[in-house]
């Protein structure tokens, strides 16, 4: 999800600062705040301590108080004043004031209103992964005798794709509309799904949203913020032993691409053959059908997005959960990350041949893509005073839980039986 520029944080205050019986005559123009007018949107729910403003206008101002009521209560109203004027508010516990309970409202020149997305690109692109999907799942269909690419585009072949390109479309399309559908739950303008199709690999890339506007508080950054794995679970979980049950074990030999173990997989793996598998030993392995093979990519793919990092999935989570202390499982991350695509050199495998298990060194493109594109970023709410209440404490630990189980350490790798 694509989220809003966050505000500055507490502690990055301009040096210089009028108080705000100074602007008694301050003439608001589309670059100038009218002070005045901001505390009286204000000063009926919250107790005003100081009115400040920066030299430059267009940097905004600054309230710092208490309030008389809960900021979930009177937020909303907010919002809707300070709309009115063309301003941005974005509250926040005040970490400067000396007296406990103290807020700040820092109120900005709201960006421009969102352009209106075009209905016709999400189609296209769904059509496209559509026919890549199935491209790609005539591949693993038992059914598809194919001597070259005339043969496997044939509809007659492409059609045996259908249940693999079925099953990985589900899941990726419920994830986003999980996403979708509650962030219009809370009237946050968000587009239809996009995805990306190519025709090689997975027949996708997978899917994303993006948010439009704002999000109020922390409880809504959560709930869209876990809305999809959790929908995308809900059905690549049923799919994957549906698939499993479908599948048969085989006795490999010679050189052969391995899908990776999640804790998940693993153990569905088990319940279904009553094997660990791979078996290194005996060369015992499931050899995956199409259905299968699409949910432990669906699977795959929500491990990745609760990677708890910048704007993913997981990265909402935990700066739901742990405010400013999110950095801490950035960094985490990081680290693991670098460790796991580093364990995957060829070098260090053969002198620790252990390192095969949990090497890889794709994570060092997805870490290099974290630090270049993402970057320490979160999203963040306009309103982080409210913290999150119990139960949604619960579901946000439950979803970490869910990040150990799918995660993959090894997503392919080549092995000689």
């Amino acid at each position: 999800m694509s989220d809003p520029l966050p505000p500055r944080s507490d502690d990055s205050r301009p040096r210089s600062y009028r108080d705000a019986s100074e602007f008694d005559d301050f003439d608001r123009t589309q670059d100038e705040i009218n002070l005045a007018q901001t505390r009286r949107v204000v000063e009926i729910d919250m107790e005003v301590h100081s009115v400040q403003t920066p030299r430059t206008p267009d940097a905004g101002i600054e309230i710092r108080g208490r309030l008389r009521r809960p900021s979930h209560e009177v937020f909303g109203g907010w919002r809707e004043a300070f709309d009115r004027m063309k301003l941005l508010p974005f509250l926040v516990p005040d970490r400067v004031a000396a007296l406990p309970g103290t807020v700040l409202l820092r109120l900005v020149a709201a960006p421009p209103g969102p352009r209106p997305g075009n209905p016709t690109i999400n189609l296209v692109l769904f059509i496209l992964t559509i026919l890549t999907t199935f491209f790609v799942g005539s591949l693993y269909s038992p059914d598809v005798r194919a001597t070259g690419m005339t043969d496997l585009l044939n509809p007659a072949n492409l059609i045996q794709g259908w249940p693999f390109a079925l099953t990985l479309l589900a899941i990726l399309g419920i994830h986003e509309l999980g996403h979708f559908f509650a962030a219009r739950h809370y009237g946050i303008p968000v587009s239809l799904p996009y995805f990306l199709p190519v025709p090689f690999a997975f027949g996708t890339l997978g899917a994303f949203i993006r948010l439009r506007g704002p999000i109020d508080d922390r409880r809504q950054l959560f709930d869209v913020g876990v809305a999809g794995p959790l929908a995308g679970l809900a059905v690549a979980v049923p799919l994957l032993f549906a698939g499993l049950q479908t599948s048969e074990l085989a006795t490999i030999s010679g050189q052969v691409m391995l899908e990776g173990n999640s804790l998940l997989y693993w153990g569905a793996k088990y319940l279904v053959f009553n094997e660990w598998l791979p078996d290194f030993a005996t060369g015992l392995d499931v050899h995956v059908g199409p259905m299968a093979m699409a949910a432990w990519i669906g699977l795959l793919a929500t491990g990745l997005n609760l990677l708890p990092v910048g704007n993913l999935d997981g990265g909402h989570v935990v700066f739901s959960l742990f405010g400013g202390h999110a950095r801490y499982f950035f960094r985490g991350t990081l680290l693991l990350l670098a460790v796991l695509g580093i364990a995957g050199f060829a070098p260090l495998q053969a002198y620790l041949p252990a390192l095969e298990h949990i090497g890889y060194t794709g994570w060092l493109v997805w870490l290099w893509l974290i630090i270049l594109d993402m970057g320490p970023s979160h999203a963040v709410a306009l309103d982080m005073v409210p913290e999150l209440d119990v139960r949604r404490r619960w579901i946000g630990y439950a979803v970490l839980l869910v990040f150990v189980l799918t995660f993959v350490p090894v997503p392919l790798r080549t092995f000689v039986f």
